[in-house]
């Protein structure tokens, strides 16, 4: 897009976009390591528990939803409701804790894609590059995460914790105030309408890629506990696995995409990936689940970053584009229930991974249909006519 290469952001306030982004990591997931100690805190049932995690799922969703119209507001109400949240969830009554959840998963939703696409717009020279980098901080927040509320739980300051989180936040927000923080204008091209055949492609693999990624995550673990031969720690070593090699695969391909071309690194993740899921369904051990986890996330590190690489001149020039977002929550929450729902109906969480299986499948497929719309140019050759304007799709 013309205007935009060169960056109107200071490295400074490019840095705090960065470390918010990172905290958004950390909130994303905070409640994987919470719900314990929430359920006991408040004798909540597994129903109950269920609600909060839709609470933040709900909010992410309608956060995503606007988050495109004007991204300089999208960071500036996201993060401050981010730290609304978080502050008021650690002293919040049980009842009212419903609440908290939704106002920082509104944050989320809003905070998260507008720094994705800011930092698409101010590093397009770099962009690929650039996006794995933030996508690689946001797991680092997911990690430190996991740690803290560990930490916290040990020590009994869980309710300070989750304060001091919403106060980083908050702290995050006025650097960003007093630093005038106005990001390029966004071009005068920019089309009012929500729908454009690229959207739609983009919108259904973000969808599946989020519950590719989420259904494996969550399910890992459970998975190896069903192999023969198990210790008490498989579950959390295949989970632990499985995110450290997502994390290092980011930081990894990072540096490869100085290198390497997009399109070679994002066919060869993909391919990584399936083998990965695959050998899912052929383990019989847990030791070959640890392999199957970390061959899985490698593939799989890359591909969003990428994606959204190759998406983001389509969603700048869309500012109705929201939904696309909204989509990859949306698989975030469908993909990992209905592998549960195909575990129960078949009896055999072995034949449920059937499901991220397809999925991953359907990206390559759709992705292969795009690539034989783009065949305009050698430069098309690979994948989606990165170049390529979206008024000339």
């Amino acid at each position: 897009m013309a205007g935009l290469a060169n960056s109107r952001l200071s490295s400074r306030l490019l840095a705090v976009l960065y470390l918010e982004f990172a905290l958004t990591g950390a909130a994303t997931t905070l409640l994987g390591p919470l719900l314990p100690l929430w359920v006991k805190r408040c004798s909540l049932s597994d129903a109950d528990a269920g609600l909060l995690v839709a609470a933040q799922f709900t909010g992410g969703f309608v956060g995503s939803l606007f988050a495109n119209r004007n991204l300089r507001s999208s960071v500036l109400l996201g993060m401050p409701l981010i730290a609304a949240g978080l502050g008021s969830l650690a002293f919040a009554s049980c009842n009212f804790s419903y609440l908290c959840t939704a106002c920082y998963g509104v944050g989320l939703g809003l905070t998260m894609a507008a720094i994705n696409l800011i930092v698409a717009r101010e590093q397009s020279g770099r962009r690929a590059y650039s996006l794995t980098l933030l996508n690689f901080l946001w797991g680092v927040g997911a990690l430190v995460s996991l740690v803290l509320v560990e930490w916290a739980r040990r020590h009994q300051i869980v309710s300070w914790s989750l304060f001091g989180l919403g106060l980083i936040s908050l702290v995050l927000w006025l650097l960003l105030i007093l630093g005038n923080f106005s990001p390029a204008a966004q071009e005068a091209r920019v089309a009012e309408s929500w729908y454009s055949p690229a959207l739609l492609v983009f919108g259904i693999l973000f969808f599946l890629y989020v519950g590719v990624e989420t259904t494996v995550g969550d399910w890992t673990g459970l998975y190896a506990t069903r192999m023969q031969h198990v210790n008490d720690s498989i579950a959390a070593s295949s989970v632990g696995c499985f995110w450290l090699a997502l994390l290092t695969g980011r930081l990894v391909n990072a540096a490869l995409l100085r290198r390497i071309p997009e399109p070679v690194i994002y066919w060869l993740s993909l391919a990584l990936a399936l083998g990965g899921i695959s050998l899912y369904l052929f383990s019989h051990s847990s030791f070959q689940v640890l392999v199957a986890a970390a061959i899985t996330a490698w593939g799989l590190a890359p591909i969003f970053p990428l994606m959204l690489s190759f998406a983001s001149d389509f969603l700048l020039a869309h500012r109705n584009s929201g939904w696309v977002f909204a989509s990859a929550s949306l698989g975030g929450a469908l993909v990992p229930w209905l592998t549960g729902q195909a575990s129960v109906g078949f009896g055999s969480l072995r034949i449920a991974f059937l499901v991220p299986a397809s999925a991953a499948a359907l990206i390559v497929a759709l992705s292969l249909f795009r690539l034989g719309r783009s065949r305009r140019s050698t430069k098309d050759f690979l994948f989606f006519p990165i170049h390529t304007r979206p008024d000339q799709e």
